[in-house]
């Protein structure tokens, strides 16, 4: 069910939510060139959507020095894109709608997330995570821990659903993911797609 070019990069198959313009989104791993598409999503996000992400103001500069190497720095980056109307060969997707960074050693690793303003309460935040959880978990990762602010209800919702454990302060949430539920998750989606393919 991979589409575009290269297809060996993807991972889970497209996600069907609708959006303009296009049949729904693609799900795949970061690699370098993809860089400038992921720093024009970050520049799409309000200024106070990306202190949600960041839990810091970032200006210009700082985003260009994030998105660096964003596919060779180690972790795992997932991004969530349009994808095109039609499958082809070297047919390119559209723009970056969501990215999930983690980054960290040993057992656990720290989650970065981010979703177009438009496109949240959707189901494509749980997607990314879960599969990140899953790619994770075959590396022996059995935790994720994210930092939040207190009005970022879409994550913490999010959060909540997947059975997280929520540490709120005044002004930070500290929110831990237990991997082996998050892959489970995956997996039971993995094989409904499947049966749906499958009938």
């Amino acid at each position: 069910m991979a589409f575009g070019y290269p297809s060996m990069s993807f991972v889970g198959i497209p996600i069907p939510v609708p959006s303009a313009g296009s049949t729904g989104f693609g799900l795949r791993t970061a690699v370098d060139r993809d860089a400038p598409a992921v720093l024009e999503h970050y520049r799409q996000l309000s200024p106070d959507d990306r202190r949600m992400r960041f839990c810091a103001t970032m200006g210009p500069a700082a985003l260009e020095r994030h998105v660096e190497r964003i596919g060779s720095r180690g972790g795992v980056v997932l991004l969530a894109f349009d994808r095109p109307r039609f499958q082809a060969p070297f047919l390119r997707h559209g723009a970056v709608r969501a990215v999930a960074e983690l980054v960290g050693t040993g057992r656990e690793m720290e989650l970065g997330i981010s979703v177009d303003a438009g496109l949240r309460r959707r189901g494509l935040g749980t997607e990314l995570v879960e599969t990140a959880a899953h790619l994770l978990g075959l590396r022996g990762v059995r935790s994720i821990r994210a930092y939040t602010l207190p009005g970022n209800r879409s994550f913490l919702g999010l959060a909540r659903t997947a059975g997280a454990t929520i540490d709120a302060g005044a002004d930070e949430v500290e929110v831990t993911f237990d991997v082996a539920p998050l892959r489970l998750g995956y997996l039971r989606r993995r094989a409904e797609n499947a049966f749906r393919l499958g009938r």
